[in-house]
């Protein structure tokens, strides 16, 4: 070219196994270099090989899930999750530190799905308690259709010492944000109390759906999860009082009072 630059062209054949690439004619990209034109022949190693760790890393944590709902995180070895996901042991170790770093990343890139895939369908919802009543029965039909994901949640994940003692709950804090959302949304649109504190209430929902799951877990799983959305709707929504609007605190309880218990703040007693 009489500006100075030169064309690499990338050619490949269709011999050579690259009809997964979506090229049709030699791709040609401009570059000022102060030589004549020159082509090259590239064999594109890089992207499938990147395609296919990103798969396999999947296939262990997939594999892993399995592994460690049948077998329990202690007794699981990892030879076992190699086998099933189809890898050498060492492989494993390619991509997770330990039995126990596998283990939580389960929890962190599972809850990172399902935050995205929950608010994704609950900001579609015109109203806080539809909202609610969807985020309600997506929790309680996700873990009924992956049973062995929920054994590892409710079960196994509290075995780690790492994951109780440490800092490594953001995607579960993501998902406490996700349910104050939706609380304040309700409390503006009038569909929830405004006098009760949105932390408490937040806890609360949240306590509530992992111990329905625990529950349903630790018992064999022997009953259809998702009917349990209307009942626990109705108690969100009217609680366990009749004809109760509020209910007033008022004085100490325990040594606390009842400002502290109502925000859920600690008192600095012990």
């Amino acid at each position: 070219m009489n500006d100075g630059s030169f064309i690499i062209g990338f050619r490949y054949r269709s011999a050579r196994s690259f009809s997964h690439l979506p090229l049709k004619a030699p791709v040609r990209i401009p570059f000022k270099f102060e030589r004549t034109v020159v082509i090259f022949e590239t064999v594109f190693r890089r992207f499938p090989m990147r395609l296919k760790k990103d798969d396999k890393r999947l296939r262990i944590l997939d594999s892993a899930i399995k592994v460690f709902a049948h077998e329990g995180f202690f007794r699981a070895k990892v030879s076992q999750i190699a086998v099933e996901a189809g890898v050498a042991p060492g492989t494993v170790y390619l991509y997770f530190k330990n039995k126990e770093d596998l283990l939580i990343s389960i929890f962190e890139e599972k809850m990172q799905d399902i935050n995205s895939e929950y608010r994704a369908a609950i900001v579609e919802k015109r109203d806080g308690r539809s909202r609610l009543e969807c985020l309600v029965r997506m929790h309680l039909a996700g873990f009924q259709r992956q049973p062995d994901l929920a054994a590892c949640f409710q079960v196994e994940l509290r075995q780690s010492s790492r994951f109780m003692r440490e800092n490594v709950k953001g995607e579960l804090q993501r998902y406490l944000d996700l349910i104050r959302e939706i609380v304040e949304y309700g409390r503006r649109d009038g569909s929830f109390r405004n006098e009760l504190p949105v932390r408490l209430v937040t806890h609360l929902i949240f306590g509530t759906l992992d111990e329905v799951v625990s529950t349903w877990v630790l018992s064999g799983m022997e009953y259809n999860l998702v009917t349990l959305t209307d009942p626990l709707m109705d108690l969100f929504t009217n609680g366990l009082g009749r004809g109760v609007d509020s209910v007033e605190l008022d004085g100490t309880v325990g040594g606390r009072t009842a400002q502290t218990i109502m925000s859920g703040l600690p008192t600095g007693r012990r």
